[in-house]
């Protein structure tokens, strides 16, 4: 009768650790969820807000000018960003089309 009741115990023990290991691992799996969807929608916020303050150069209308000078030193790393994409932009058709229409 010991060996029953002990055996009982260590199964609920054993039992009892892989349920609560199972909901911690589905808690983790889902804060990384929630996690990298937060990221991606502050990374969709700061290109939605690059675009508000350089969308003159893409045709789109413009803050005030006194807003954009008050932000520009702040999106310095942004502006280099968009140059630095603009002049690098790795579409082969368009450099074939460049090499071709030279003199």
């Amino acid at each position: 009768m010991k060996i029953k009741e002990t055996w009982l115990r260590l199964w609920v023990s054993r039992t009892g650790r892989e349920i609560r290991g199972f909901f911690l691992g589905l808690a983790e799996a889902n804060r990384d969820k929630a996690t990298a969807q937060i990221e991606y929608e502050v990374r969709e916020m700061e290109h939605m807000f690059t675009l508000m303050i350089f969308g003159d150069a893409v045709g789109l209308p413009s803050p005030p000018l006194s807003v954009t000078m008050e932000l520009l030193p702040l999106m310095t790393d942004d502006f280099e960003r968009m140059v630095l994409r603009a002049t690098q932009t790795g579409n082969g058709l368009s450099e074939i089309a460049s090499i071709i229409g030279e003199p």
